[in-house]
């Protein structure tokens, strides 16, 4: 137990670190990047870290044929991919003790990679189908730790958490934005009607699992495919949807991101979809797809429905159908479907035999209703989706955490009064053109750039940004909330411009209370500076809206002296009293003393602006010399005590 004085020691020290790194803090939005790198099918990839989908192939030969995962890190740099049965790293070499791995990689989603908050340690969940006696290894779980130096190895491996699964396995954050929900469904007769909600948090993984009762059961014999087919979780955290493929059923649920429970079932009435296999929320969590594949001689499907309508499932839009032969030409079949960072829905295609085809299905726009979602269709030309550049779609697509995904149609970047506000559009496909509001500001346009504008606003306030797309004699609109900062008001030395201070002293600038401080010259981070020489000094401050704002102050040697004579009758008003000459403005304190010739006080001040006026006690003093006594003291600081001068001389008072 830390005694209360260790306990105030770490409190310290843990904001002085927080306080020295507030300057890589960034107030922007910044999209998360975890699901910037795709590793599935046949040597298939795809980098999505300038916002768009650039497909290439692995530097090895990979073969996923259905279920696969896959993450990169914060910065977006690939992390690690599995199929279920072998992790490897960015840099495709297997893992330390990555393999043999008790997932299966013919599970509709064998796996997903979800890193433990605040470390450098990663869970991979792995699925395997339940076909007992043959398939019987369950949900499990591996720990792999990335040190920040040496050889990333799984410390932990096959922890087995659930048994009699379906091939479903999803995640989102917790409501508190740091932990994770994994999410996972039960087969058969004991577990088929159950879902099982796993927390994983920055200590431990909770084992005993929330577990909901509620829907249509997963079961059936041996050759049933109700086990297969995805479960998603909407980008927001809100829904869940799944797919039973043989009973023909979706489903959609409330989740709570807050206690893991799924309730409020919203079903489509059993054998209305036969087979359903993959499914995905658009981006803004109103819409679901949903493909159709075939076990034999029929047609592929892929639907839209709209999750707003009262019954979502009683006209789902049909977005595009092909049939299917079991033996001829017609060979292709729909697969996966998986919501991308760029906000297009990727929809996986291949051959019977599990056979790949070179290009994946593309919903370039799936918040828009029906045939708006432009299943192909760019700018109005029709395409066959992406081409793999020489990789392969096969059934499946990555398993990914939604909460990577939950990503504003557009957001905007500097939020500070006369900052350029830059606003950034997420998915850009079929704009024609794009047209802004953005808000009740006489500002200006300081970038006229349709897609990506940047707008100064002219006064610090809330305002509401709309984006309106057309396309095709469409239009759709978002908005978003937005609040210009105030500067932050930094006033160094009471607002004067300069500062006087006695040659061999010093004085302490402060630049009050913010929340990270850049001084020029000398690069000081500090609130406080020390000054001891001439010159200008510049200190930017940034508060904790990440806005930033200066002020400056000359530093000068003050040059002080005192008359020699005076007379309180001239018309001169500097020569009728006796008082400091120059700027005095670096004192702590001062004192001026008069004595007359033999030693008795006339005048005494402490106040630089006051002067002796040559009266005593309100009668004239007699014309003759004088003795006076001056006394400074400079301002102390960190690395100067302050500075004592004392100054004697004698000053004729004339009349």
């Amino acid at each position: 137990m830390p005694t209360m004085k260790e306990v105030i020691m770490l409190t310290l020290i843990s904001f002085f670190i927080s306080t020295n790194l507030y300057s890589q803090v960034n107030c922007n939005y910044e999209p998360p990047r975890e699901a910037e790198n795709w590793v599935f099918g046949k040597n298939s990839m795809i980098n999505f870290s300038d916002g768009q989908a650039n497909a290439s192939t692995t530097p090895i030969e990979l073969l996923y044929p259905n279920g696969s995962s896959s993450i990169s890190d914060i910065s977006g740099n690939l992390k690690a991919f599995t199929d279920g049965l072998i992790v490897k790293q960015g840099g495709f070499y297997t893992i330390n003790n990555g393999d043999n791995l008790n997932g299966n990689n013919f599970s509709s989603q064998s796996s997903i990679i979800i890193p433990q908050p605040g470390n450098n340690r990663y869970y991979v969940f792995t699925v395997d189908m339940y076909i007992p006696p043959v398939f019987t290894d369950g949900v499990n779980y591996s720990i792999v730790d990335f040190p920040s130096s040496g050889s990333s190895s799984v410390t932990s491996k096959n922890n087995l958490i659930l048994n009699e699964n379906a091939q479903k396995i999803c995640a989102t954050k917790h409501t508190n934005g740091r932990d994770y929900w994994i999410v996972a469904h039960g087969f058969g007769d004991n577990n088929g009607g159950n879902f099982y909600s796993y927390l994983l948090n920055d200590s431990t993984l909770n084992t005993n699992a929330v577990i909901t009762t509620i829907g249509h059961p997963h079961n059936g014999n041996t050759s049933s495919n109700n086990g297969a087919g995805s479960m998603k979780i909407s980008p927001d955290g809100s829904k869940l949807a799944l797919v039973i493929p043989d009973d023909g059923i979706v489903e959609v649920y409330n989740f709570d991101n807050s206690t893991g429970k799924v309730s409020n079932l919203i079903n489509s009435t059993p054998g209305q979809f036969t087979y359903v296999n993959g499914i995905e929320f658009s981006p803004d969590n109103s819409k679901l797809y949903f493909t159709i594949t075939p076990l034999g001689d029929g047609t592929n499907f892929l639907y839209q429905v709209n999750l707003n309508d009262a019954d979502p499932f009683s006209s789902p839009y049909i977005v595009q159908q092909f049939d299917v032969q079991q033996f001829g030409a017609a060979d292709s079949l729909f697969g996966a479907v998986q919501l991308g960072v760029d906000g297009k829905i990727y929809v996986a295609k291949f051959k019977k035999g599990v056979n790949e085809l070179p290009y994946l299905g593309v919903v370039y726009n799936p918040n828009r209703d029906l045939s708006g979602c432009n299943y192909n269709e760019l700018n109005y030309s029709q395409n066959n989706g992406l081409y793999l550049n020489g990789g392969g779609s096969l059934i499946g697509l990555p398993n990914i955490a939604s909460n990577f995904l939950d990503i504003p149609h557009f957001y905007y970047a500097n939020q500070c009064y006369k900052d350029t506000t830059s606003i950034t559009i997420r998915n850009t496909a079929n704009i024609d053109p794009a047209e802004w509001d953005f808000g009740n500001s006489a500002g200006t346009l300081a970038v006229n750039d349709n897609l990506n504008p940047g707008f100064v606003y002219s006064d610090p306030g809330d305002y509401t940004i709309s984006l309106i797309e057309n396309y095709n004699g469409e239009q759709y609109t978002y908005t978003k909330d937005i609040r210009i900062h105030e500067l932050p008001d930094v006033v160094l030395a009471q607002g004067v411009d300069t500062v006087y201070i006695l040659e061999n002293s010093s004085v302490q600038l402060d630049a009050g209370q913010w929340d990270f401080y850049e001084w020029t010259p000398g690069g000081s981070t500090e609130r406080y500076y020390d000054v001891t020489q001439e010159g200008l000094y510049q200190v930017m401050v940034t508060d904790s809206n990440c806005c930033k704002n200066t002020d400056e102050v000359y530093i000068k040697y003050a040059t002080i002296s005192f008359p020699n004579a005076f007379n309180p009758k001239s018309n001169i008003t500097t020569n009728s009293v006796f008082k400091i000459v120059g700027e005095f403005g670096g004192f702590k304190s001062y004192r001026l003393s008069i004595f007359n010739r033999w030693g008795q006080l006339l005048f005494d001040s402490e106040d630089p602006t006051e002067g002796w006026d040559g009266n005593y006690n309100g009668k004239e003093s007699p014309p003759g010399t004088y003795v006076y006594s001056a006394y400074f003291e400079s301002f102390a600081s960190d690395i100067k005590p302050s500075l004592v001068v004392k100054k004697t001389g004698t000053v004729t008072l004339l009349r």
